[in-house]
């Protein structure tokens, strides 16, 4: 397999591309993998960045696997900075010599192998007993790999852990068959093509995708591709973008996904861009549905696809998406949202309660006072801003336009109650009103207080 590229990409695309490659060998930590918090919000990994890894039993419970980045910075001082850990719950020496391997496959992933080395093979018998790492010949390996091939072909419900095995010790799957020539041909097409993908074979996938015709297993491979981390998953998508046959809605949302999850945001930039090329007939909101699953996923991310989305995608996007960013207290993207038309439906008033609530009550009413629209007759808007107490926010919403009177008649008709502090708000918004209502018109210049 390639290397993992490092210098120069974000730590979420490298980190979703190392958790692709030890998944797909069996070798991610029971307990936990993850990404450093540092290393989230699209952080780029510095040029000539190198990784190490330790592995030590924890102060209190399990076996840890931390895996570290190391640069030089501007006074040509070494930075060290943690980018991800791994945990396994298990203490024994088996688990230790399980974690350790994991360490070497990571260091692998980066370094590539070096030549031969002894590969090892960790396996359990099914009963209570621990599992137990043997090292094993390659007259061995051979005989195991067949076994595993042949079993992957007549027990299609053990293919993930038979596929994890051969990656293990053939490095990949698609490169074993090509070396043992035909008796793996009994696979199907598409079959093949998906180990191609889970094994980053690009070439191998190349020339087997166009042999996929049916839709169904075109939508597979389509999702497949889109979903695998890297820099050979986004040639992958592209391929498949390259074909001239649409994709239903359903496929081409679930490939969006996943490609939002590789952390890649070319890939899903590219996929955003081709949906009304690449789908059949798509409903409007199928971008936005992107860009909130991605907003949960990676805001990161997200804030970038809405600033870059045109404004007919994020106007279509769903109504929640607004409310997520309201919930995050977050003015960029909310701002951007509102600005490119994902306006409220109906009152206001889900989207300013979280603002207020956790004591961000100056965006709401930046929000107000510049792109939020609300109608004049949101009644509920301003009834929420006043049982939080938020009065500059009531405010903005008495200058955005809504009727004070009314919202009394409103309040009256629904029997509202206020507590106290609310109740003197409401009171001092109209005073405010009545003076300005109140105020003699000036049809002539001023002076000394008098209308001349």
């Amino acid at each position: 397999m390639e290397t993992i590229e490092l210098s120069g990409r974000t730590g979420q695309e490298v980190y979703e591309e190392l958790k692709h490659r030890l998944e797909g060998m069996g070798y991610l930590p029971d307990e936990y993998f993850l990404l450093d918090a540092d290393w989230e919000d699209r952080r780029v990994i510095p040029r000539n960045a190198d990784l190490f890894c330790t592995t030590d039993y924890g102060d209190s419970e399990g076996i840890y696997l931390d895996v570290y980045l190391k640069w030089y910075g501007e006074d040509g001082k070494p930075v060290i900075k943690s980018f991800a850990t791994g945990k396994t719950l298990g203490e024994s020496g088996a688990d230790m010599d399980r974690m350790v391997l994991i360490s070497s496959a990571i260091t692998k992933a980066f370094h590539g192998e070096h030549g031969a080395y002894a590969r090892f093979q960790s396996q359990e018998d099914g009963t209570k007993a621990e599992g137990v790492v043997h090292h094993l010949s390659p007259k061995e390996q051979r005989v195991l790999m067949d076994a595993l091939l042949e079993q992957r072909m007549r027990q299609e419900e053990q293919m993930t852990g038979t596929e994890q095995l051969l990656r293990r010790m053939a490095g990949s799957i698609t490169a074993y068959m090509d070396e043992v020539g035909a008796r793996p041909l009994r696979m199907s097409t598409a079959d093949r093509a998906l180990l191609a993908v889970r094994d980053g074979e690009l070439y191998a996938f190349s020339s087997l995708a166009v042999q996929i015709t049916k839709p169904e297993e075109r939508g597979s491979l389509l999702a497949a591709a889109a979903g695998r981390p890297g820099p050979v998953g986004r040639r992958m998508a592209k391929l498949m973008l390259g074909t001239k046959s649409p994709y239903p809605e359903d496929v081409w949302l679930d490939a969006c996904k996943r490609a939002v999850d590789t952390g890649d945001l070319q890939r899903v930039q590219t996929m955003l861009d081709r949906t009304m090329d690449k789908v059949t007939d798509p409903f409007p909101a199928l971008p936005g549905e992107v860009l909130r699953y991605a907003y949960l996923q990676n805001p990161a991310m997200a804030r970038d696809l809405i600033r870059w989305a045109p404004p007919e995608q994020v106007a279509a996007a769903p109504i929640g998406l607004l409310y997520d960013a309201a919930r995050a207290c977050d003015l960029h993207a909310l701002t951007n949202l509102t600005r490119k038309g994902l306006q409220p439906q109906g009152s206001a008033a889900p989207a300013l309660r979280p603002l207020i609530a956790r004591g961000s009550e100056w965006m709401a009413v930046e929000l107000l006072r510049s792109v939020l629209q609300v109608r004049q007759d949101d009644y509920e808007a301003l009834d929420a801003c006043l049982r939080k107490h938020a009065s500059s926010a009531a405010e903005a919403l008495l200058e955005n336009g809504v009727e004070l009177d009314g919202y009394l008649a409103w309040a009256a008709k629904q029997n509202v109650l206020l507590d106290t502090q609310a109740q003197e708000i409401l009171d001092r918004l109209a005073e405010q009103q009545a003076q300005v209502n109140s105020a003699p018109e000036q049809n002539g210049p001023v002076l000394g207080g008098m209308s001349l």
